[in-house]
């Protein structure tokens, strides 16, 4: 006789028993092996910690590198993340989320491999997982917690099991506290796993060998109704109390608006959940009118029906044949139906290319299938208009028609004596059958009343006393933590310094913090990130240490701070150029280059500042950007400690004893090592300072390992006495050319040391002088071709677009298509739009996506992005320029000049981790100019300094940037007289300037030309690579062209541009003049 499950039951799991999916290691998506698995879950109240210990294989012979992403259901958090480092389990802590990506991105940069996991939209969480050793294993471990589903007398917890192959070790354990009546597994029953009872609570654990996980398991956990808990914790307390509200009915509305989220992440909704609401409203209405509007990017489908005797064919037929399509934009409803009784909004609530705000002068109810979705904005959306927010992975049918039948029951607020009770969570808010709070600084033996009822009216009052002394529990802290994260996250901008501190404060990842794991305790000193237990008394000695001797070196004029270990680690990562072509010097070049307007950063902190070029903060000392030019002669040469003799001989005993010191020091075993057979290369860039000291280093060389050789070597050259110009110690640049050679196990090292001293002649540029034809050849688009029409075209991309979901070229290639072949703008912008509804988190696609507005002229929904782009990334400098350069192009100018004055005087920089990037000062300063002449009399201009009021003219401007990070892209323009002007070649004779070399970050580059002569100015890029080098994600550049900058006459055209491996250097485009 076969066993019926209860229909209760039967109905829950088919609500909620598979809407949290196991994590995963994914390696190129496709998941890794999985061989041992430990689960264990805590209970307390209504929350559930589940903790993962999992064991991941990789059976091939390569170092593997995985992802680790996984999106959590409503009410679900990340409490812990671990992984082994060097053999043993290193525990993740909380940090800053920008610090944390600062560190993480710059660790990385070493060769390093820690590891950060971030919260995104959607209540989503990705991290990167590596190294996964070569038939070896990497353990990882997880947990989060979650409040519990109450349903008529039980929690229900549910634990996904769905695992294909057999597990060499497996165990669980799971423990009830504080519980009297005992849980029942409801469903997947595993053999010998039964529940006891131990000190007032209630456990079970089973630990199997070569088993196969692969049915779910439900815990049906008895809470009698009227029941409550209490629990405390030091200061803290928490209370659970279930609820029997009397139910009030709601007036039934006569006229509905029924919105439907049409986006292309809106594809895999449940559809029959969904329109089983719909079925069962409809009954309860009776007769209604529905205004029906679709829509994504667009609205799509704006229909009215009437619904009579609950039949709604009609309005059904048009829901099931919608096309998902487009990113999600709230605002395009936002004014639409706002005359009707209430509204439904079926959508996930990932809005990417608008804020999540609606009208909500009417009840808003929103129903949502999806796991992935902005659970707490919907929540905030519905409960602000007196609506609800209806998931259906954690809501039955009778729950969701209890929320649109009856009024929505409040907890109205609490009593106490205690006047400085912080208690959340805050009142009003609506409750169901149960209902928990947690508070601090309750005194003890006190009695909280909580009231309950409709509107503002008290239905009922509850009071619960409270014993210090009974049911401890660390957990209620962290619960109480929980919750006031909660709060402070329904308006997270506005909160986010809160955020931040109270998140590192009380170990919780939100949208302003995330966990990292770092390999090395002066990783986290460098930081000042606070290490886990394992580390602290490591970091605590290093950092005393540090510290008296920041005292001592505070003491010595020019010593210490390059011998800081601080500045040594940001040393490494900061001179890091990507491996490239080397470009063969033929000569030692000496360059004196003047002072910049600013001041070193070593000045300004001793926390370390990566930087691009040399460090500086700008000051409002400022310089014309044309007296930036270098010297190409020196009038004293440095002088290498010993020798003597006129400049001529000074300069000849420099590059000899430099040429030596590299040769007696560079290690040719480590090529051997490497396998670098044969002639190599490598050419080296590096400053004698004012100071005399070695700085701004740059390689370019075969190797990492090569690069990071050359770096030591030349951090060895002694302190010299510095170069002078004009009777002032300057800063003199050096071009040194390195050739080895390997024959068995000996090896020889060549050096140029010849020095040029008088002006360098340019080269005539001899290559061919043609622009490349860019027209995509993919085949998508030669099957485009075929079709007839837009409309035809249109079904046909439907059919293509399974095959590139996750593509952002193939949108933009096919958005371009049915613009350019059929001038249509609706279907052109939907499939753009879908690079942001991809990945809302990723910046990289986002800037893509922008580039593409602002090249077509979508300048407003630009704007949205490149704010989103600053939210994602505060740490990079071109953030801010980006945003700039949209507030400029939809008139909202006094914001565009506050932010690159922010980018000139290095306010940006307040955060001293931060990267710096003088050329984008530089480049700023141009366009701060160029707006003040064109609206000066709309500006505020009492934070500029009085130099940038100067008018900027250019006959000719060209700027490229970039979306993809890490990238060294070189920009050359070579002018009617086949002068070639680029970074070693900076000014040509008819006046034209390259604005300094940018090889990390995304650009900008710039060139400027006062007076141009008639002819063709012809744009060339070198593109050197990126960490992608894939086809699918290809690196996208903008060029933004100019004739007349500054003028009235001015000319602007901006081009996107997609570069690849195989586009090493290209002409990309011509301006004439």
């Amino acid at each position: 006789m076969k066993t019926r499950l209860p229909l209760i039951l039967v109905l829950l799991i088919m609500t909620f028993g598979y809407t949290q999916n196991i994590p995963t290691v994914k390696v190129k998506d496709k998941p890794l092996g999985l061989t041992s698995l430990d689960i264990k879950v805590d209970v307390v109240g209504n929350i559930a910690t589940t903790t993962y210990d999992m064991l991941f294989y990789n059976p091939t012979k390569n170092v593997l590198e995985g992802e680790l992403s996984f999106p959590l259901g409503e009410g679900h958090d990340v409490s812990r993340f671990a992984l082994d480092v060097n053999g043993k389990l290193r525990e993740a802590v909380v940090v800053d989320k920008e610090l944390g990506r600062i560190a993480f991105e710059q660790v990385v940069r070493r060769r390093v491999d820690p590891a950060l996991l971030e919260k995104g939209t959607g209540n989503n969480y990705k991290a990167r997982i590596y190294p996964i050793p070569a038939t070896g294993h990497k353990r990882v471990v997880l947990a989060y917690e979650q409040e519990l589903v109450y349903r008529k007398g039980d929690h229900f917890y549910n634990l996904p099991l769905g695992f294909k192959n057999v597990l060499e070790h497996f165990s669980l354990e799971i423990t009830v506290f504080d519980q009297k009546s005992k849980p029942i597994i409801a469903e997947g029953q595993i053999s010998g796993l039964e529940f006891s009872t131990w000190n007032k609570n209630y456990s079970t654990k089973v630990i199997k060998k070569n088993f196969k996980a692969n049915k779910n398991i439900l815990i049906k956990i008895p809470v009698p109704i009227n029941s409550e808990k209490t629990l405390t914790y030091d200061n803290y307390f928490y209370i659970y109390k279930t609820l029997n509200p009397k139910k009030r009915l709601r007036a039934k509305p006569k006229d509905i608006a029924l919105f439907w989220d049409a986006s292309l992440s809106m594809k895999d909704r449940d559809i029959k959940k969904e329109t089983e609401v719909l079925d069962n409203y409809f009954k309860h209405l009776n007769n209604v009118t529905v205004h029906y509007v679709s829509f994504s990017n667009v609205v799509i489908h704006d229909e009215q029906f009437e619904i009579v005797n609950g039949a709604w064919d009609d309005l059904r037929k048009v829901i099931i044949e919608t096309i998902y399509d487009g990113g999600t934009n709230y605002d395009i409803i936002y004014n639409r139906k706002n005359n009707v009784d209430s509204k439904l909004l079926f959508s996930e609530g990932i809005t990417s290319l608008s804020t999540t705000s609606l009208d909500l002068s009417k009840p808003l109810f929103i129903v949502n299938s999806l796991t992935k979705s902005n659970h707490s904005a919907l929540n905030h959306l519905a409960e602000s208009s007196n609506g609800a927010y209806l998931n259906l992975n954690t809501k039955s049918n009778e729950d969701v028609m209890a929320s649109l039948k009856y009024e929505n029951y409040k907890f109205l607020g609490y009593e106490s004596q205690s006047k400085n009770l912080e208690v959340y969570p805050k009142a009003p808010v609506s409750v169901t059958n149960d209902f928990s709070i947690s508070g601090k600084y309750l005194k003890n033996n006190e009695t909280i009343r909580l009231n309950f009822g409709y509107g503002n009216q008290v239905q009922e009052s509850i009071a619960i006393s409270i014993d210090k002394s009974n049911n401890q529990s660390d957990q209620v802290r962290r619960i109480w933590a929980q919750k006031k994260l909660d709060h402070l996250e329904i308006d997270s901008k506005a909160n986010k310094n809160q955020i931040k501190k109270h998140g590192v404060l009380y170990d919780l990842v939100s949208d302003y913090t995330s966990l990292i794991v770092l390999e090395n305790v002066m990783d986290y000193i460098t930081y000042r990130i606070t290490p886990p237990d394992e580390l602290k008394d490591e970091y605590n000695a290093l950092l005393a240490r540090i510290e008296s001797e920041k005292s001592k070196r505070y003491e010595s004029a020019h010593q210490g701070f390059l011998e800081s270990p601080l500045m040594l680690n940001a040393g490494d990562e900061t001179q890091f150029e990507m491996d490239s072509e080397i470009v063969e010097v033929e000569e030692m070049e000496v360059v004196g280059n003047v002072h910049q307007f600013g001041i070193l950063a070593s000045e300004v902190s001793d926390e370390v500042v990566e930087t691009e070029d040399r460090a500086y903060i700008p000051s409002n000392n400022i310089t014309r950007y044309e007296e930036q030019i270098p010297f190409v002669t020196i009038e004293k040469s440095p002088v290498f400690p010993g020798c003597q003799g006129n400049n001529e001989a000074l300069k000849k005993c420099l590059s000899e004893n430099v040429s030596n010191h590299v040769r007696d020091k560079f290690n040719l075993e480590l090529a051997n090592d490497l396998g670098l057979s044969g002639r190599q290369r490598v050419s080296v860039l590096f400053d004698i300072t004012a100071e005399g000291e070695i700085g701004d280093i740059r390689v370019r060389s075969p190797h990492p390992d090569i690069t990071d050789e050359i770096m030591r070597v030349i951090r060895l050259l002694p302190k010299m006495k510095p170069g002078e110009q004009r009777g002032k110690p300057v800063d003199v640049r050096y071009s040194l050319p390195i050739m080895f050679e390997l024959k068995g196990e000996r090896g020889s090292i060549a050096i140029d040391t010849s020095i040029v001293v008088s002006v360098i002649d340019y080269k005539k540029y001899s290559g061919k002088l043609e622009v490349r034809d860019r027209k995509v050849k993919a085949e998508y688009i030669s099957q485009l071709k075929h079709a007839n029409n837009k409309d035809e075209a249109y079904l046909l991309y439907l059919k293509q677009r399974n095959n590139y979901l996750d593509v952002p070229a193939y949108y933009i290639d096919v958005s371009n298509y049915f613009q350019n072949r059929f001038k249509d703008h609706k279907y052109s912008s939907i499939i753009a739009s879908n690079i942001a509804e991809t990945d809302f988190d990723n910046y990289e696609l986002l800037k893509v996506y922008g580039y593409h507005l602002q090249e077509n002229k979508y300048d407003g929904l630009a704007l949205f992005i490149f704010k989103r782009i600053l939210d994602l990334r505060p740490e990079d400098s071109q953030s801010y320029r980006d945003l700039a350069l949209a507030y400029e192009a939809v008139g909202k100018c006094q914001r565009a000049l506050d932010l690159y004055n922010d980018i000139i005087t290095g306010k940006i920089y307040e955060n001293a981790y931060r990267r710096i990037f003088k050329g984008v000062a530089l480049i700023a300063e141009n366009e701060i100019k160029h707006l003040i002449k064109k609206y000066r009399n709309d500006l505020d201009l009492s934070r500029v300094d009085k130099r940038l009021l100067d008018e900027v003219v250019y006959d000719v401007r060209v700027v490229v940037d970039w979306n993809h990070n890490d990238t060294d892209i070189d920009l050359h323009v070579i002018d009617p007289n086949l002068e070639e002007c680029f970074y070693k070649h900076t000014s040509t004779n008819i006046g034209g300037h390259i604005s300094p070399d940018m090889t990390q970050g995304f650009g900008p580059e710039e060139f400027t030309l006062i007076n141009a002569i008639k002819g063709d100015y012809y744009i060339k890029i070198k593109y050197y690579g990126d960490r992608y080098q894939k086809e699918e994600n290809p690196t996208f550049m903008k060029v933004t062209m100019y004739k007349n900058y500054g003028t009235k006459n001015e000319e602007k055209k901006i081009t996107i541009i997609r570069l690849t491996k195989k586009d090493n250097e290209e002409m990309i485009a011509k301006l004439s003049i």
